[in-house]
């Protein structure tokens, strides 16, 4: 299993944060450009407990669906997101437990701190095993899924701050 946390400072009220990141139509998308689609599975709120959602992205050029609900939400201040996802990569797919958690922490009437906990967990078999290994280890995973994780926190900053436009990141291989 691996964890970690991306932030960057937004020069907004957090309640204004607060709404455009609980809007998530409006700006996951092209976020990353290794976003693919974002799908609602039923018609709750992506700020209530039990929203479904599947989405399908890269992570380091992997690609993978990942279909889950949201688990947790302190309203205008963080949800919490869980997934079974599968990821294919040559030729072998893998199911991980993966989950984020977006946060908006008042800096002060006029700033605040948007976050993104994003954690994931192997299999305990051997080829989950492997994969974490083969993810981690040789292809640099954990560093590309920091990567893309602040290309979305750096597009949804300006999004909130009036400015939203594809941010670009370089990732290696």
């Amino acid at each position: 299993m691996f964890e970690f946390t991306e932030a960057v400072e937004v020069a907004t009220p957090p309640a204004h944060a607060w709404d455009v990141l609980r809007d998530i139509d409006d700006w996951w998308l092209e976020s990353n450009p290794e976003h693919q689609s974002l799908e609602h599975l039923d018609t709750r709120s992506v700020t209530e407990v039990g929203a479904a959602l599947r989405i399908r992205e890269k992570i380091g050029g992997i690609p993978g669906e990942a279909v889950g609900t949201i688990t947790a939400v302190e309203p205008g201040t963080a949800v919490s997101w869980e997934a079974e996802a599968r990821y294919r990569w040559v030729g072998v797919s893998v199911h991980v437990r993966e989950g984020v958690t977006w946060r908006v922490e008042p800096r002060g009437a006029q700033a605040c701190t948007v976050s993104a906990t994003v954690w994931a967990q192997f299999p305990r078999t051997t080829i989950g095993r492997a994969a974490s290994f083969a993810f981690e280890r040789l292809l640099g995973g954990i560093e590309k899924d920091r990567a893309h994780a602040r290309a979305e926190l750096l597009y949804l900053k300006k999004a909130i701050e009036g400015q939203p436009r594809p941010v670009e990141y370089e990732q290696d291989g």
